[in-house]
C-alpha cells in the first residue's frame, strides 16, 4: 500500500525542493501529509484524517527548520488539500462513493479500519483531538526523520 501511496504523492505534483539543506528538510511531513488522503479519508475515515494532518503541522512548527522551511511546507499542505480534494472527489464519481478495497491495498477499507493497528492509530489521534495527548504521541518520529507514518 506503501508504494500506491507513493506513487499517488507523486501523481498530485507535490514534492520536495532538491535543493534544501537537509536540516530543513519536510519532505517526510509532506509525503505523510498526502499519503495520510488516502490512508484515512479514502476509506471514509475524514476526521481522522484531518487530525492526523493537524498533527503534523503542529510538529513541523515545534521543529527546529527554518521559517522558510516552515513556510514552503505549508503552501505545499495548501496545495495538497487542493489536489486531494478533487482527486476524492473523483475517485466517489468514479465508484458511486467511496470504494471498497483502494487499488494497490491488500485489504479492504473495512478490514484496514477493523484492524489492531488502526484502531491503536484511531486512540492517539482520539486523545491528541480532545487535547489529551501531545502532538508526539501521534508524530513519534524525530524531526529529521526520513519517512513519517501514522
Amino acid at each position: 500500500m506503501r508504494k500506491l501511496l507513493c506513487c499517488l504523492v507523486m501523481i498530485a505534483g507535490v514534492g520536495p525542493v532538491f535543493g534544501d539543506e537537509a536540516p530543513d528538510r519536510t519532505d517526510a511531513f509532506e509525503k505523510a501529509y498526502a499519503a495520510s488522503f488516502y490512508e484515512f479519508d479514502a476509506c471514509g475515515d475524514g476526521l481522522a484524517g484531518r487530525a492526523y494532518r493537524i498533527a503534523l503541522s503542529a510538529k513541523v512548527k515545534q521543529c527546529p527548520f527554518s521559517a522558510d522551511a516552515k513556510t514552503r511546507f505549508v503552501a505545499r499542505a495548501a496545495a495538497q488539500r487542493r489536489k486531494s480534494s478533487a482527486m476524492m472527489a473523483k475517485l466517489i464519481e468514479d465508484n458511486g462513493g467511496l470504494p471498497v478495497r483502494l487499488e494497490g491495498m491488500t485489504r479492504s477499507c473495512r478490514e484496514q479500519m477493523d484492524s489492531a493497528e488502526y484502531r491503536e492509530i484511531k486512540t492517539r489521534l482520539d486523545a491528541y483531538a480532545a487535547g489529551k495527548a501531545s502532538v508526539d504521541t501521534v508524530v513519534t518520529q524525530p524531526c529529521d526523520a526520513t519517512d513519517i507514518a501514522p
